[in-house]
């Protein structure tokens, strides 16, 4: 005959056992998950990053239609280039590549240069340089109101060639000859995305450059007339341009832009660069920029 101590052995051992096997299942089942996870995070893409990182999918804005029509209506010469900082990529892109002579873009390239100047203690901000003004000062008007005496003054103390070559080192950007004023949108475009990054630059100065491509009143010249008066009060529009009239049309117009959609926290750079188009048409492009970006992102 069988004990019942003995009977009572027996279901203990086999409830453990069965104990056991459930844990074994549960700890296999868990290390399958574990390395599905692991699998997926090794194949993240720059999207599912972009999720983890900021909690939300950065929708991507197709500007292309809206310059293909704008360009289709547009004599002269012209190149777009628009990209879209936050989805990181190319918004619209038409004739990148064409050469042109820089106007007065070519401060552009000068101011940054400066202000790394400053920063690094080489140049001294209160130095009278050019017309009574102070080095910080030409730094501000060459971008408000285009200061040609003070950009030309900047550029000789930084050396002409030595611009280019810092433009082709430091900056890599290699397309462009600002001794000879000519570049194209491609390298125009990276020249504002280094302005956007601002790596070089402390928050205090970034504030100024920021305020001096924003708020730029009208002087001898209407600064803002071209791509700026396209956009409405719910759109920043930080520029330098760059022209030259010959008494009957414009034989060069350029706007150079970084865009602020404030209602979307969204944020473009936008490169015009034209022969013989009329500072109207290119206001005409920032207002179809703008309509085509809250059309998209609206939804």
């Amino acid at each position: 005959m069988v004990s019942k101590s003995s009977d009572r052995s027996a279901a203990v051992d086999i409830c453990l056992l069965a104990i056991l096997a459930i844990l074994i299942n549960i700890l296999i089942f868990g290390l399958a998950i574990l390395n599905s996870r692991e699998s997926h995070d090794s194949k993240s893409s720059v999207e599912d990053i972009k999720v983890f990182t900021t909690g939300y999918e950065i929708k991507s804005v197709d500007l292309q239609p809206t310059v293909d029509e704008w360009a289709a209506s547009t004599g002269g010469t012209r190149s777009v280039l628009i990209y879209d900082l936050d989805a990181e990529q190319i918004a619209a892109s038409y004739n990148p590549n064409q050469q042109y002579s820089t106007a007065s873009l070519y401060k552009l390239f000068v101011v940054y240069e400066g202000y790394r100047r400053l920063e690094n203690g080489s140049w001294n901000a209160n130095d009278i340089v050019a017309n009574g003004k102070t080095r910080l000062k030409c730094l501000d008007l060459a971008i408000r109101e285009s200061n040609s005496p003070c950009a030309e003054t900047l550029w000789y103390q930084i050396g002409r060639a030595e611009l280019d070559e810092i433009i082709k080192k430091d900056f890599d950007i290699q397309n462009s000859d600002i001794t000879h004023l000519s570049s194209n949108a491609n390298d125009i475009l990276k020249m504002l995305q280094i302005y956007y990054a601002h790596s070089e630059i402390s928050a205090e100065n970034w504030q100024l450059i920021a305020d001096s491509m924003l708020n730029q009143p009208i002087t001898t010249y209407n600064w803002r007339q071209g791509l700026p008066s396209g956009f409405s009060n719910a759109v920043d529009v930080y520029n330098k341009v760059g022209w030259e009239w010959n008494g009957r049309d414009w034989n060069i117009y350029h706007d150079a832009a970084i865009l602020n959609f404030k209602n979307y926290n969204r944020h473009f750079i936008v490169v015009v660069l034209t022969n013989h188009v009329s500072h109207k048409k290119i206001a005409e492009l920032g207002t179809k920029i703008e309509a085509a970006v809250n059309a998209a992102l609206a939804e």
